[in-house]
């Protein structure tokens, strides 16, 4: 098992970058970040590759239920703009029902996604994230629906979580389509020119992740139906992705194995 050294986050573990590690950089935008910092952490272990690892968030972004701690330990896009990265994970955001325009930080996030070009060798797009920077980067267009593409899905042999108000038709994408099918349009993308790949669902999902999800939506009195593929006869989550998840990551990553 490889060393995540974790210079900010909630997770933090050292303040000093290791020399010969992959430098991570992971932008949060998910509304519990340590659940999802925890995940990503788990699955960056099954790689065996020493990494740098940092956790940052939107400058400009007004945080609903602010936690002072955040100041302290998460570094913001405008603290990263002088660094270069091997590789940058870019999580979901529960925005997709939103315009872009109506998110209070898109100004600063299209920025974002244009730097990357220049100072990230490698990047990974999650749910509402690569439907944004797909957009940005021009290779996709995005449509909202009404209901929920919500449950685990397996296109092309890869098998993750999905949890969207949105699809993407394969037909709309000017890059790769390694995944998807007409049902749920592209899960999968990756494009060349920015060495770039988008996924539609949540690789890094936990076991109970759509369940807690579920519960509490119903405990809200929403009208929400069950996660497909997901729960067994006695309402019992099953991880049927945790293989395709690690393999994907390991694959990822490992175009960086011989250089470090």
């Amino acid at each position: 098992m490889g060393c995540i050294n974790i210079l900010s986050g909630y997770s933090q573990n050292s303040h000093q970058k290791i020399d010969d590690s992959l430098n991570i950089l992971v932008l949060n935008l998910m509304p519990n970040r340590l659940e999802t910092e925890h995940q990503i952490i788990d699955l960056l272990q099954q790689t065996d590759l020493n990494i740098n690892l940092n956790f940052c968030r939107m400058a400009s972004h007004h945080i609903k239920h602010f936690d002072p701690e955040i100041i302290e330990k998460y570094v913001t896009t405008k603290d990263v703009f002088d660094h270069h990265f091997d590789a940058l994970i870019v999580t979901g955001a529960p925005l997709d029902r939103k315009n872009f325009n109506e998110v209070d930080y898109w100004n600063e996030f299209v920025d974002f996604i244009n730097w990357r070009k220049t100072h990230v060798d490698t990047c990974l797009f999650s749910c509402w994230a690569a439907w944004a920077a797909g957009t940005i980067d021009g290779i996709l267009t995005g449509q909202h629906l009404d209901q929920k593409i919500y449950g685990v899905y397996t296109t092309d042999g890869i098998t993750m979580p999905q949890s969207r108000y949105f699809t993407i038709p394969k037909n709309n994408v000017k890059a790769t389509v390694l995944a998807g099918n007409d049902t749920i349009g592209a899960t999968l993308i990756f494009d060349s020119n920015t060495n770039s790949y988008y996924v539609t669902g949540h690789l890094e999902y936990g076991t109970k992740t759509l369940a807690d999800e579920y519960f509490r939506d119903v405990k809200k009195g929403l009208d929400t139906k069950k996660p497909s593929n997901y729960f067994d006869n006695q309402d019992h989550p099953i991880n049927s992705w945790h293989t395709d998840a690690t393999t994907f990551y390991i694959n990822w990553l490992n175009q960086f194995t011989s250089s470090k």
